[in-house]
């Protein structure tokens, strides 16, 4: 599968240039084990068999909008899909706008310098597919390019001669970050969330009030999936897994793990206050603990 980039990316000389992606497949995340305090007995919990079919050979053509937000390894993109096709299969044809469409997506891009940390992002995505469209947004794969001497990336770098290698994540695009001055409507069901991504053994290292979005709204995304776990639609969803691991503690202690950090950025939101963990009393830089 490939990622076409349509007029984003330009020459030195200002000329809109097409940017293609082949899609990669990240390495399995690879599991840490504590070996004591609350751990579980026979260490993380295995990887969900995969049911996705192979990657075909389509190709996704895109136009970049708005950019929506920014972190440690890369800036996180609107994009319009002009179309959907496979060169090997003239059934799929997906034409903007023609019925029928494709969800809404983001695409989330990193230069050279933190390609493996988004790889690791990628991973672990692939990692929690069961909870794809249910806890954490659909990603549709990983893409590399190496760019031309001549290649210009706005926004990533202002040296022309970096970055050399672009990597993006393809993700569905989520609805808006929480409210602000009140309290949170179906708080226990956020709570629920993150007991889900504890199920799969994965510790968000970096749960922050930005990392949290509501459920797609608009009328072009796709619906919720189910919940495996608790038999409903969650109206979350947690983002931005570059730095999150999978480990061997159990769902006590990955519960009292969140607790130190969402617990106050919860309660701040009432009041108005966007609370960032390192503004938490007690805060050490968002490592788990095993005790």
């Amino acid at each position: 599968m490939t990622l076409t980039i349509v007029g984003w990316a330009t020459s030195t000389q200002g000329k809109p240039l097409s940017l293609r992606l082949t899609r990669q497949e990240p390495p399995a995340v690879v599991p840490v084990r504590e070996w004591r305090g609350e751990v579980l007995p026979n260490g993380p919990p295995p990887r969900p068999q995969s049911s996705l079919p192979a990657p075909g050979t389509n190709e996704l053509v895109v136009t970049v909008a708005e950019q929506l937000g920014s972190g440690r390894c890369g800036s996180v993109f609107a994009v319009d899909t002009l179309r959907l096709t496979d060169p090997n299969n003239p059934k799929i044809r997906l034409l903007y706008p023609q019925p029928p469409h494709l969800p809404e997506l983001v695409i989330k891009v990193a230069d050279a310098e933190h390609e493996e940390s988004l790889k690791h992002e990628a991973a672990i995505y692939n990692e929690m597919e069961p909870l794809q469209g249910v806890s954490i947004p659909r990603a549709y794969g990983f893409f590399t390019a190496d760019l031309d001497a001549d290649t210009v990336v706005p926004s990533l770098s202002s040296d022309v001669a970096t970055p050399r290698r672009l990597s993006i994540v393809v993700l569905e695009r989520l609805g808006e970050m929480l409210p602000l001055g009140q309290k949170l409507p179906e708080e226990g069901d956020l709570w629920d969330v993150f007991r889900d991504l504890a199920r799969l053994g994965i510790e968000q290292t970096d749960i922050r009030y930005s990392n949290i979005l509501e459920a797609p709204a608009s009328g072009y995304g796709l619906p919720g999936q189910v919940c495996p776990f608790h038999g409903c639609v969650h109206s979350y969803r947690i983002i931005d897994f570059d730095s999150a691991r999978k480990t061997d503690l159990t769902l006590k202690r990955h519960y009292y793990n969140t607790l130190g950090y969402l617990g106050p950025i919860l309660e701040s939101m009432k009041n108005n206050i966007v609370l960032e963990p390192w503004d938490i009393k007690g805060s050490t830089g968002m490592r788990p603990s095993a005790l």
